[in-house]
Parts: structure tokens; sequence; C-alpha cells
């Protein structure tokens, strides 16, 4: 599989998620390519390398300033995209990543995630950053329906209108007419109306 199938298959599991938890979706892909090498060690579905039951596994630590083999254990998943949730839920549920969730810049995010212990290797956000800037990754950390700007309907605005020219009759409240009638006009603006 290439480089660019890996990501299309995984961004918008990434992309939902970023917009279900609040983790940026460059920062999710990138750590998924970098703990799997590009989905192909993931066993168990598994592209984020998170400990759990399921699966034993040898792995490398880098623990008092060298690199070490261990077998541990490791969470089985029934695909990419559940593997991809449960690395988003881990975020946010667990109270020493909190300064990463809803962060929108990828660097911070990265050097945060190091900070908070995500990995023991020292070099960890920067093959991050690397990784998301490599491949462009901050394309999909924004929704095409997220970019595309809110036009009310004519007929809402214009049902919203009615009750405010209601409200407006109902009153001799001048400074409360003005109002009315302003956000009247407004209504008529966000509808193409005006």
């Amino acid at each position: 599989m290439s480089k660019e199938t890996f990501i299309e298959q995984i961004a918008p599991a990434a992309q939902a998620n970023r917009l279900a938890y609040g983790i940026l979706a460059s920062v999710t892909i990138a750590q998924a390519i970098l703990e799997s090498g590009w989905g192909q060690y993931a066993p168990g579905n598994n592209l984020f390398g998170i400990k759990g039951s399921g699966q034993q596994q040898a792995t490398q630590e880098f623990i008092n300033g060298k690199w070490l083999q261990i077998v541990d254990g490791f969470c089985v998943y029934e695909s990419w995209s559940d593997s991809i949730r449960d690395h988003a839920i881990l975020l946010v549920n667990n109270p020493r990543y909190a300064m990463i969730v809803n962060e929108q810049d990828y660097r911070k995010a990265s050097r945060r995630l190091q900070q908070a212990g995500y990995a023991t290797d020292p070099n960890y956000a920067d093959k991050l950053i690397r990784i998301i800037e490599g491949s462009d990754l901050t394309r999909f950390d924004h929704t095409e329906d997220e970019e595309r700007e809110y036009v009310m309907s004519s007929d809402d605005a214009n049902k919203i209108i009615n009750f405010l020219s209601a409200a407006w009759m109902s009153t001799d409240d001048a400074e409360a007419r003005e109002e009315f009638h302003r956000l009247a006009n407004e209504l008529r603006k966000v509808s193409g109306q005006l």
C-alpha cells in the first residue's frame, strides 16, 4: 500500500474524531504513521501501540537513556477506525493529555504529547512534526463542511422576521422596536435578501 493510500484510508476517521473529541486529525494521522510504520506494523489493527490486554508482543522502549526491547500487552481492535477512536478516547479521558484536546497548533499538540509522556522516544514530537509537514497532513484539520459559510434560507429568515414583527407591534418601547428592526435586517443579510 502506498503512503498516500494509507493516509486516505485513515483520514476520514481522524477527521471524525477531531470533530467528536477535539484531537487534530494531522496529529492523529502522524501518530498512526509513526507508530505503525504506515500501517505495516499494526498487529490487532492497533495503529498507535496502545497498551492493554489482547496480545503480547515485543516492543522497544527508551528507558534510562537506552533503547531496550521488552514484551508487553497491547490492545486489539476490529478495524483501524476502532483504533483511531480508542486513541482519541484515551487522550480525552486521561488528564495528563488535557492540554492536547482542542489544541489547534499541530506543533504544540505534538510537543505536548511528548511532554505528557505518550511515548518514551525523546525525539517523538520532532518526528510527528516532520511527518505532518512532509505529508501536508494539516489539509485534514478542517473539513469542507466547516469551511462552508452558513447561509440561512430566506424562508427561515422570513419566519423569524414575522415573529420579530409581532414583537415589534406589541411594544411601545422605542429601543426594543429599534432592536427588533436591526435583528430583522441582520436576518435579511444572512439569508441573502439584502
